[in-house]
C-alpha cells in the first residue's frame, strides 16, 4: 500500500508549485473579472457587478477595433509564417552537409529575445539612421523616407514581419523534420512517372505532411494570439491604435488605465477565442485525411 501510494507523495510538491502559480491566478483572475475594480479609486476589490465587464467590452469600439487588428495580425502571420515555413523546408530537408550546418544557424533567430527584437527592428526601421530605410532607399528612392512604423499600413507589415522572423526557424524546423521522415519510394514511383517537382509537391509532399501543417497552424495561431514583446518594444499599439491587437488591449486597460476588472474580463474573452480557434484545428487534424 505504501509503494502505491508513494508516486503521488513524490508528485505533491510539484502539483503544489503549479496549483500556486497556474491554479490559483486563473480562478483568481476570473473572480475579479466580476468585479469593478480600478486601482485608481481603491486598492481594494469593488462590488460584484456580474457579467457587466464582458458586456461592456461587446460594446467599446477599442474592444472591437482590437478584435478586427488581431484577426489580420493573426491571420497574415499565419499565413505568411506556414508558407515560408515550407519553402524553407524544402530547401533545407536535402541530405547534404552543408545544409546541416544551415538547419543548425537557422535556430539564432528563435534563441533571441522578443523583446530585444522587437527594439533591434525598430533601430532598423528609424527613417534617419535604421540600415533597412537605407536598403530599401538604396534600391527604391521613392521609399527613402517612408515612415515606416508612423503609418497604419506599413506599421502593421512591420509587425507582421517581425513575428515571422521569430517564429520562421521553430516552423521550419517542425516541417524539415516532417519532410525528412517521408518515404523516398514514393518520389522514385512519382520520378518513374514523370511527374515534375511542382506536381511532387502538391500531390505528394502537401498531402503527407497535412497533420504536420496543421498542428503548425495550431501552434503559430496561438503564439500569434498571445505575442506581446514585438508590439511593446516596436509599435507600442500604434500609430493611434492600428496595431492594439486584444492581449495588448488587455495590458493597456489594467497597467496603463488600472482597470483590473475589465482588463480581467478582456483577458477572458481572448483565451475563449483561442481555444475556439484551437478546438476548430483539433477536429480536423482527427478528422485526418478529411479536410472539407
Amino acid at each position: 500500500m505504501g509503494n502505491k501510494y508513494f508516486k503521488y507523495i513524490l508528485l505533491a510538491p510539484a502539483l503544489l508549485i503549479m496549483a500556486i502559480i497556474t491554479i490559483f491566478p486563473l480562478i483568481r483572475s476570473l473572480w475579479i473579472s466580476f468585479h469593478e475594480w480600478k486601482l485608481t479609486e481603491s486598492l481594494k476589490m469593488g462590488a460584484f457587478i456580474g457579467f457587466d465587464n464582458y458586456v461592456k467590452a461587446f460594446s467599446d469600439p477599442n474592444f472591437w477595433n482590437s478584435a478586427w487588428v488581431t484577426l489580420v495580425f493573426t491571420v497574415a502571420a499565419v499565413l505568411v509564417t506556414i508558407s515560408c515555413a515550407i519553402m524553407v523546408a524544402l530547401l533545407l530537408s536535402k541530405e547534404k552537409t552543408y545544409i546541416s550546418y544551415l538547419r543548425a544557424i537557422l535556430i539564432i533567430p528563435f534563441a533571441l529575445s522578443p523583446a530585444l527584437v522587437g527594439y533591434s527592428w525598430r533601430f532598423m526601421l528609424n527613417p534617419d539612421y535604421g540600415v533597412f530605410s537605407a536598403i530599401v532607399g538604396f534600391f527604391f528612392p521613392p521609399l527613402a523616407d517612408v515612415v515606416w512604423l508612423g503609418n497604419t499600413v506599413t506599421a502593421m507589415i512591420a509587425l507582421i514581419s517581425v513575428v515571422v522572423w521569430i517564429w520562421l526557424p521553430f516552423m521550419s524546423l517542425m516541417f524539415i523534420s516532417g519532410i525528412m521522415g517521408l518515404p523516398k519510394e514514393v518520389y522514385e514511383a512519382a520520378k518513374m512517372d514523370g511527374a515534375n517537382s511542382i506536381q511532387t509537391f502538391f500531390r505528394i509532399t502537401l498531402p503527407m505532411i497535412q497533420p504536420i501543417v496543421l498542428i503548425a497552424t495550431i501552434l503559430m495561431t496561438m503564439f500569434s494570439l498571445k505575442q506581446f514583446d514585438p508590439i511593446v518594444t516596436l509599435t507600442s499599439g500604434g500609430p493611434g491604435n492600428s496595431t492594439e491587437v486584444l492581449n495588448f488591449l488587455v495590458y493597456t486597460q489594467s497597467f496603463r488605465y488600472f482597470d483590473m476588472g475589465y482588463g480581467a474580463a478582456l483577458g477572458y474573452i481572448l483565451a475563449i477565442i483561442t481555444i475556439g480557434f484551437v478546438l476548430v484545428y483539433m477536429r480536423k487534424l482527427v478528422k485526418g485525411d478529411e479536410w472539407n
